[in-house]
């Protein structure tokens, strides 16, 4: 197995290749069943060792700064997709994670800012998903950036919704437009877990926030989604990533 220095080498010259490439996940709203975005999702092709495994290729990419330029290209290849999906009379947002390490310096928030305008972004249409919940230290840095792209139109997003990592009063911290529940939350078949995670839907309600269920990938996950009261979803019952942008 290639070393974490070795990998993070080869991730820094495959950012700037086709060994780097979005696949796109729908997200449909569960009031019209209809399409209303994609995620955009960061694969890795590596010549030598075949697909890398995407939270792998993450861990490497913070642990050694490369997230930077890998966050970068993500961002300007979902722009380029969403232009595409403009042009063809699609009128969807496309989420884009981006690692709150990125907003450690000031350049990718500039870069987001530059471009909203450049290309004539309706508001909404871009959504940023912050991976984690930063950590409260890189507030003072993190939130004006966040916030000065929301005056800008677009949404900020927040992964790991309802988990213990999430603390509830972060929602009233945080610029958010949406918070996401992961799959595994959503799959819980406990009575009591599903209730608490109501709760957890009708608190980011209270807060004006819109609500995505991952993960779902039987009619009983969409059953769960709905009754929880979330406001779109996505996972391979409506549809796997796919690089194809067409989606029906």
């Amino acid at each position: 197995m290639r070393s974490t220095e070795d990998l993070a080498d080869d991730l820094a010259s495959a950012v700037r290749t086709t060994e780097i490439f979005a696949v796109y996940q729908p997200q449909v709203s569960l009031e019209t069943g209809s399409v209303v975005a994609a995620e955009a999702l960061c694969r890795w092709r590596h010549p030598h060792l075949g697909e890398i495994d995407p939270q792998r290729m993450i861990d490497v990419a913070e642990r050694t700064g490369v997230i930077h330029a890998l966050g970068r290209r993500m961002l300007d290849d979902g722009l380029d997709t969403l232009e595409e999906w403009r042009k063809s009379g699609r009128d969807w947002a496309v989420a884009v994670n981006v690692s709150p390490l990125q907003f450690d310096d000031d350049s990718f928030a500039q870069h987001v800012a530059t471009e909203v305008p450049r290309r004539a972004l309706r508001p909404g249409s871009l959504i940023l998903e912050l991976t984690s919940d930063p950590q409260p230290s890189a507030d003072s840095a993190l939130l004006p950036r966040l916030q000065m792209l929301r005056d800008r139109g677009v949404e900020i997003s927040l992964a790991g919704y309802g988990t213990a990592s999430l603390p509830p009063d972060r929602l009233r911290q945080l610029p958010l437009d949406e918070v996401k529940i992961p799959g595994s939350l959503v799959r819980a078949t406990q009575a009591e877990a599903q209730a608490s995670l109501r709760e957890e839907v009708a608190t980011a309600h209270a807060h004006g926030l819109r609500v995505v269920a991952e993960g779902i990938e039987t009619l009983t996950h969409l059953d769960i989604a709905v009754r929880l009261g979330c406001d779109h979803a996505q996972g391979f019952l409506i549809r796997e990533p796919d690089s194809e942008i067409a989606f029906p």
